[in-house]
């Protein structure tokens, strides 16, 4: 019987850096969360939020409780150019 790799060795294989996922800037409202992440979707660069709905159920009760935008490792310093730039859309 053939012995398949453990899960973890074949994940890090296949995943390399550039596939890297990280939270790139975080937001207190769902508004401005979602504001960023369609300009980043506007010039064409993968993101995702999370939190949405906790940050939108419990923006007293918990602070700590942000919208987070994600965003490929490698794309990371175009992402933070183009939310820095105040131009909009």
């Amino acid at each position: 019987m053939q012995k398949l790799p453990e899960a973890g060795l074949a994940n890090k294989a296949i995943m390399n850096e550039k596939d890297q996922i990280i939270v790139l800037r975080t937001f207190a409202g769902n508004i401005e969360a979602s504001l960023a992440k369609s300009k980043l979707d506007a010039h064409g660069i993968p993101c995702f939020l999370t939190n949405e709905s906790l940050a939108g159920l419990f923006p007293v009760q918990n602070p700590g409780l942000s919208v987070r935008l994600h965003v490929f490792k490698q794309d990371a310093d175009r992402a933070r150019a183009v939310l820095d730039d105040e131009s909009p859309l």
